[in-house]
């Protein structure tokens, strides 16, 4: 019988920084999509899981290379290989993207299929000779079998070069050779290299991290480079985070130095690039403090380039410059020309004898892991396509690719493009757009894609796709104007089509944005009604999207001139989901705060961190159930920042105060839904529980809200979003106290039948609040029945001009 093909929102291909990267983004951004990394080998990682060999570290400072969501906390900012590839696996399973990556699947084709709007990706189910992370037993390559999936998009990670193989040029007589030819890319486990006379050939980042790792283990190296290169000590722990760390913490002292350190790296770039004699004699001045007076830098260090026309090489603690300096490094500057028996002979007749080489020269390029692509079937030319703005290709729908910067982190233009990315799918999303792509303008003028000296690049230019002279088809090397355009700039142009139905999906309104705030926390919000009205803030309850909100009432305020700002609370929606401890269900039962958790006081943070974002100085709050504490708390903690206060079916989390009934507690209790109809079914039985018997809930309608919810950001988290929000409000406790600091303009709304806070809730709200008002609602339970929103709305309109009233009696 044959199986249905399985089909992918987003296919990411390959789980290395960028595919893990791209994951975690679409996790935070997109949670209801289906996503899957296929790695073709056995463990995650990428680059930091293939190399092995002594030394392996990063080329530039971690605060920058690692992930702008998850900033890098050890003191070390240049970083050896395990620490980032730890630093990775541990990314991975905070965002559950390590659930996501299918080992040893190699993508062999893809063909997009216009009429279906949709790609056909070909997958060899291969093997390796070693036992895989997920428990695959070791087997020979490509014994297993083909398969096939489609998806929306692929999101191609696979990088720039061939895993299977590094570049090693052709140097005669390597089979008199006597001894051992190894080559970086793949080091071999039991290479003993202590004692032993070891030749690397090379003057890049890998010679120049090899040479002092091997020289540490007991070797004797050579260095053996055809030309110079520019090569520069610098410290491994930053001295400006060293300050900082002592007094704002690990945490602030990572993001503060990713901004820092991108900013110190265009400078320099920009320094060098526009002074490079003056760079030049700097370079050369700071390592003629390091070295000997009788080193010959003329020689070994004098490249015949300009700073940064090729990668500059970075050495930290000055640990080669140490080597050479005592005598357990040497460099030898000339052509190498043949192997002997007994090592290599140069172009100068001069032999280099060696028990092992070394060939550290560079990688073979393989762009997008090399996937045969084909548009309805005709193969694709990659030399015929020009990048659009560095994440698409000209001519080709539904895709996104991953290159990083050659003249700074890498990382920092994954994650300006993932973050475009991920804007490009919200805004087809809401326009019902089923495929995007970039058309180039006819006779437009090209160049390289990759602007760089370094050989394994220039080797692969004629294969690579090409680039445009000016935005947005200009590959730009520089992060601050990449971050104005892909993270703060229009998101599309007229050179970006759109097929799929045009206009809004049915019940879209406005377009979800997102901003991000300064504790790290994302916010995903929408706004509605006109510019200049008066802006209201719509905050949600436990467990509740920005959706929860009836479009009757949204409606209603716009009409009436109001601006209506919806945001998802975080851990709702399509906000940040927390990486903070989840309560137990005793905990939850009991009411008991849990250490290390957040407070009803921080949402209040977060909203706060919106206005400022949207440059809003006051604003009337209006909350439901814990959006009502949350936005109590704006009032009391930001008494300038509020006009009018509006508390509906909410509590003063005072004990014995507002509780739930026994029924409502057994359904929060119940397992968490795990699929998409489970959690409809869900939804369908609460609200109808909720809503009560007098103005039930419309079984039909909250099946369609509560498809909506799912789509927008539910997903089978086992419940602990919504556990964590429990556990804000029951780490804030009773805050009467600060209630009763209240002095806006104050209407508390509660219904009689609300099943999961009692009306003493409502009432000791409006007690606690001087001069507040409030107002019950008969037969309404803990929802918003279509019966009972006119008479919200009027309430709410009618309580708004009490906030302008209250400013002109301050005035």
């Amino acid at each position: 019988m044959e199986t249905e093909t399985e089909h992918l929102d987003v296919l990411i291909i390959g789980a290395g920084l960028s595919g893990i990267g791209a994951a975690c983004r679409l996790r935070q951004d997109h949670p209801g999509r289906s996503i899957a990394l296929l790695e073709s080998r056995g463990r995650p990682g990428g680059t930091w899981d293939l190399f092995r060999y002594p030394g392996i570290r990063s080329d530039s400072d971690l605060y920058t290379f690692g992930y702008d969501f998850r900033p890098w906390l050890e003191e070390k900012a240049i970083a050896d290989g395990p620490s980032i590839l730890s630093y990775l696996k541990e990314t991975a399973a905070q965002y559950g993207v390590d659930t996501l990556i299918r080992y040893h699947h190699k993508v062999i084709s893809a063909d997009w299929s216009s009429r279906d709007a949709r790609w056909t990706i070909t997958v060899e189910r291969t093997r390796t000779p070693e036992a895989g992370q997920d428990g695959a037993p070791a087997e020979p390559v490509g014994t297993a079998e083909t398969l096939h999936l489609t998806a929306g998009w692929i999101f191609n990670a696979a990088g720039y070069y061939r895993y299977e193989e590094g570049y090693t040029p052709e140097i005669l007589g390597r089979e008199h050779f006597a001894g051992r030819i190894v080559h970086p890319q793949h080091w071999p486990e039991d290479l003993d290299v202590s004692g032993k006379r070891i030749a690397v050939i090379g003057s890049g980042a890998t010679a120049v991290t090899l040479v002092p790792a091997l020289a540490e283990l007991g070797a004797r190296v050579t260095m053996i480079q055809r030309t110079p290169t520019y090569i520069l000590p610098i410290p491994a722990e930053d001295p400006i985070a060293r300050r900082l760390r002592g007094v704002v913490g690990p945490e602030r002292t990572g993001k503060i130095m990713a901004e820092v350190s991108a900013r110190r790296q265009r400078a320099i770039w920009a320094f060098c690039q526009r002074w490079p004699n003056l760079a030049r004699k700097l370079i050369r001045g700071i390592q003629a403090k390091v070295l000997p007076e009788d080193f010959d830098l003329d020689t070994h260090l004098n490249p015949s380039y300009r700073p940064w026309d090729q990668r500059l090489c970075a050495v930290p603690d000055a640990d080669f410059f140490t080597a050479l300096s005592n005598g357990s490094a040497t460099m030898v500057t000339g052509q190498t020309a043949a192997f002997t028996d007994r090592g290599l002979r140069l172009a100068s007749g001069d032999e280099v004898e060696a028990d092992v080489v070394v060939t550290a020269t560079g990688l073979a390029l393989r762009i997008l892991g090399g996937v045969d692509l084909r548009l309805d079937g005709v193969p694709v030319n990659l030399a015929e396509t020009v990048a659009y703005r560095g994440v698409m290709l000209s001519g080709i729908p539904n895709m996104a690719f991953a290159v990083g910067y050659t003249n700074a982190s890498w990382t920092l233009k994954v994650g300006l493009l993932t973050r475009w990315f991920s804007r490009l799918l919200a805004r087809m999303d809401q326009l019902g757009h089923t495929a995007a792509v970039p058309v180039a303008p006819a006779g437009m003028a090209t160049r390289p894609l990759l602007d760089f000296g370094a050989g394994y690049i220039q080797r692969s230019m004629a294969d690579l796709p090409r680039q445009g002279t000016q935005a947005p088809w200009l590959m730009t090397m520089n992060f601050l104007a990449d971050r104005r355009d892909l993270q703060k700039g229009e998101l599309v142009d007229e050179h970006l089509r759109f097929s799929g139905p045009q206009g809004p999906l049915p019940g879209a309104q406005e377009e979800d944005r997102f901003v991000d705030l300064e504790s790290g926390v994302r916010l995903c919000y929408r706004v509605d009604g006109p510019d200049d009205g008066e802006p209201v803030v719509l905050l949600a309850g436990l467990g509740l999207d920005l959706m929860s909100w009836p479009a009757a009432f949204v409606d209603g305020l716009t009409a009436a001139g109001y601006r209506v700002i919806r945001p998802d609370n975080r851990d709702a929606g399509r906000s940040t989901r927390m990486n903070t401890p989840v309560p137990s269900l005793l905990h939850q039962a009991l009411a008991r705060p849990v250490p290390g958790a957040y407070r009803v006081e921080d949402m209040a943070d977060d909203v706060v961190g919106l206005l400022d974002h949207l440059q809003v100085d006051r604003a009337h709050m209006a909350g439901m159930s814990m959006g009502g504490m949350i936005a109590q708390s704006v009032a009391a903690h930001y008494p300038d920042r509020v006009l009018t206060l509006t508390s509906i079916i909410s509590t003063t989390g005072a004990r014995k105060i507002g509780a739930a009934a026994l029924s409502t507690k057994r359904r929060f209790a119940a397992r968490p839904p795990r699929t998409r109809d489970e959690f409809i079914k869900a939804r369908v039985g609460m609200m109808r529980h909720l809503s009560g018997r007098v103005n039930p809930a419309d079984p039909a309608e909250e099946a369609k809200i509560g498809g909506q919810a799912w789509d927008r950001g539910i997903y089978p988290d086992r419940g602990t979003a919504r556990a964590r929000q429990l556990g804000a409000v029951n780490a804030s406790a009773d805050r009467t106290g600060d209630i009763a600091k209240i002095k806006a303009p104050t209407l508390v709304i509660h219904g009689d039948r609300d099943p999961i806070v009692h009306p003493s809730g409502g009432a000791a709200t409006a007690a606690a609040i001087a001069g507040s008002r409030l107002v019950t609602v008969p037969g309404m339970g803990h929802y918003f029945h279509p019966a009972v929103v006119p008479e919200l709305l009027r309430l709410v309109t009618g309580h708004l001009p009490a906030g302008r009233t209250a400013e002109e009696s301050a005035c």
